[in-house]
């Protein structure tokens, strides 16, 4: 790890939420970090809530975690809370209502005014069954893309607004139309203007699709030569002009028949193979994502380090979260000058 980064855990497992999983995180207009995952006994247990925590400027340590989300007898599912489209904060999440992420998950939304001290009641973002989704938004004026997926499919789509927010339409079906499993698309602006998604798969790479319309309409995905280990995976552009990948570096094998404490109990449908979640990199790209010479490792050695989330604050620290061995939420701060510095050895 570079010079000047900080690692410390921001949600600790406890006797009622002894497992968790899927962070968010976002940076509020005064310096606060929200970040937030579900919990429960395990992944997709009924019991399960989403819980969030903040690490105010200055602060010593993150906040003791409190229940931002509990629906009686029903799982949710790949909390994301950020700055939305109407001014307020968003709590979006999915809300199981069947058997585990096969097709029966709706997309809710929570709003707070008041930095995440409070939020309104869950509302329906859209009607549409079975969308689930994991990483941030990405907007460039009224235009709002939220990545999701069918999840009885494993086919990336996205829910795309040209109002602000006011109404939503859901576009594409990328994995039917690459015929692969691709799920959890991750966005960025490219210098050209166009956008470009990385997907998770389970046919062992990254995949790659490009938008020319700010994502009315997608390019047939096709696999880069990053693997991947069919685990969620995170990109940004930082203020440097880099990109930022973080991913696992490994690839798929046939499914274990035992996956460990905190899995679901059945496996979702189509679920058919993935790789080992260790180690845990950030790669940096100088030239749009057609190489990543620079890498970090976040983690390595034996365990399950997954599920990547980041926000680059107005400071210029990268802030990244991550599931550590399914128990605990891990969060690495770096600052930028560190990275720029790696990237001009």
């Amino acid at each position: 790890m570079v010079g000047g980064a900080i690692k410390r855990f921001c949600i600790l497992p406890s006797p009622a939420y002894p497992r968790c999983h899927a962070s968010s995180i976002c940076e509020l207009a005064d310096g606060t970090l929200l970040a937030c995952c579900y919990a429960g006994e395990r992944e997709g247990a009924p019991d399960s809530v989403v819980l969030g925590t903040r690490l105010g400027p200055g602060s010593g340590g993150w906040e003791q975690p409190e229940v931002w989300v509990e629906v009686a007898r029903r799982a949710p599912a790949n909390p994301r809370v950020f700055p939305g489209p109407s001014g307020e904060l968003w709590l979006l999440m999915g809300i199981n209502y069947g058997r585990w992420c096969s097709g029966d998950t709706y997309l809710f939304l929570k709003r707070s005014r008041d930095g995440g001290r409070s939020w309104t009641d869950l509302e329906l973002l859209v009607e549409r069954k079975g969308l689930l989704g994991r990483n941030r938004p990405f907007h460039k004026g009224m235009v709002w893309l939220i990545p999701t997926e069918w999840e009885a499919t494993w086919s990336a789509a996205f829910l795309r607004s040209e109002d602000g927010g006011e109404s939503w339409e859901v576009v594409g079906d990328l994995g039917k139309e690459a015929e692969a499993h691709l799920i959890q698309p991750a966005v960025v602006e490219l210098a050209d203007g166009r956008l470009m998604a990385y997907m998770r798969s389970q046919e062992g790479f990254i995949y790659r699709s490009y938008s020319h319309d700010l994502g009315a309409t997608w390019s047939v995905p096709e696999p880069t030569e990053l693997p991947n280990n069919n685990s969620g995976l995170e990109l940004l552009r930082l203020q440097s002009g880099l990109l930022a990948l973080i991913y696992n570096p490994t690839g798929v094998r046939e499914l274990p028949r035992e996956l460990g404490d905190g899995w679901p109990a059945v496996m979702p449908t189509g679920f058919s193979r993935w790789g080992p979640r260790t180690p845990l990199w950030i790669s940096f790209s100088a030239d749009e994502g057609e190489t990543w010479p620079w890498t970090l490792t976040l983690e390595e050695g034996p365990g399950e380090f997954s599920y990547p989330a980041a926000v680059q604050a107005k400071d210029g620290t990268l802030h990244v979260t991550y599931t550590y061995n399914r128990v605990a939420i891990r969060h690495v701060s770096i600052p930028e000058e560190a990275i720029v510095a790696l990237c001009r050895r």
